[in-house]
């Protein structure tokens, strides 16, 4: 089930992606040892998440075991430069986010790796947006109400992220800058630890992936206000979207799989054709749909392209935010 938002992104993608020409044979012998992979957040998150369902299916696949390492902290920035530093012989693989792959590039100044020239882009795994969150006890139940209590309460509230530059902070930083309201920005290293203060009450509101905020919803340990994606989400029929309220406010996140460059091309179209043999088996379909996301799988080409493009347009987002890192 591809929603017209996606289907538009991934086509022009597509298009691009034509001029690259088309992908080397695969390598019939890799792999023969473990693989590593590297998730640039906290446990628990979304990220995480769907690399340990990926990771799941090429070790049953593969015969070889895919350990998924979580390197937290700087908004991505330092799993990300791990994944670019690594040996290129395909055994370092990096679940690259939106952040970590495209809003990083425009955020931080001194930035210690390059997203375009560092990586080899294998395959975009899921996209699904962010969802408004707020913590039960705040009196509010639609984004209006909320617009209205942090207007008449400047600075009074906190709002937690899954780290500087993160699409949960952007986000929430647009928000602000179009409804003229203020409140504190309290950034953490992933949504799992984000998550226990925001359903404690120590920080009341996030623009939080959809996959951990929606556990919480369902819980009853959070409330959702609404949804980043241009249209309803197809499972929440009732949640409306942030641009109901707030007319073109959307922000889309996503997870795809990357190699350092230099990784040879045979393995890395071996690579490519796995992760979407998985992601495109039922099972995997439906527990991606369920967790608040969906199963992509395209080709390195057709995700390069989705890459350049995506960069483009969070430049833009952080410079209509104001934010940037030193």
């Amino acid at each position: 089930m591809i929603r017209s938002w996606l289907a538009k992104s991934l086509a022009a993608a597509a298009m691009a992606a034509l001029m690259l020409g088309p992908a080397a044979g695969a390598d019939d012998t890799y792999p023969t040892k473990p693989i590593r992979l590297i998730v640039p957040l906290s446990p628990g998150g979304v990220t995480d998440m769907v690399a340990r369902l990926l990771a799941q299916g090429m070790t049953r696949d593969w015969g070889q075991q895919v350990v998924v390492e979580n390197v937290a902290g700087a908004g991505g920035t330092l799993g990300a430069e791990a994944g670019a530093r690594a040996a290129a012989d395909g055994y370092t693989l990096l679940m690259g986010t939106v952040s970590s792959n495209a809003i990083n590039a425009s955020l931080y100044k001194n930035l210690r790796y390059d997203n375009i020239r560092d990586f080899a882009p294998i395959s975009l795994v899921a996209i699904g947006p962010n969802m408004l969150v707020v913590n039960p006890s705040l009196p509010v139940h639609t984004v209006a109400e909320l617009i209205a209590l942090l207007r008449a309460n400047p600075d009074k509230y906190s709002y937690g992220s899954t780290g500087v530059g993160t699409s949960v902070h952007l986000l929430a930083e647009r928000f602000k800058t179009l409804t003229g309201t203020s409140m504190t920005h309290v950034p953490y290293k992933g949504s799992g630890p984000m998550t226990l203060d925001l359903t404690a009450g120590h920080v009341q509101l996030s623009f939080d992936n959809m996959p951990t905020a929606l556990a919480q919803v369902k819980a009853g340990k959070l409330r959702a206000l609404a949804v980043t994606s241009p249209e309803r989400w197809p499972t929440l029929p009732d949640v409306p979207t942030v641009a109901e309220t707030i007319p073109g406010f959307v922000g889309i996140s996503w997870q795809g799989l990357f190699a350092p460059k230099g990784v040879p091309e045979p393995i890395l179209e071996k690579i490519s054709a796995e992760v979407r043999k998985i992601l495109a088996e039922p099972a995997i379909k439906e527990r991606f749909l369920e967790l608040g996301t969906q199963a992509v799988g395209n080709t390195r080409a057709e995700f390069a392209a989705f890459v350049a493009t995506e960069t483009a347009r969070w430049a833009e987002m952080v410079k209509l935010s104001g934010a940037q890192v030193n």
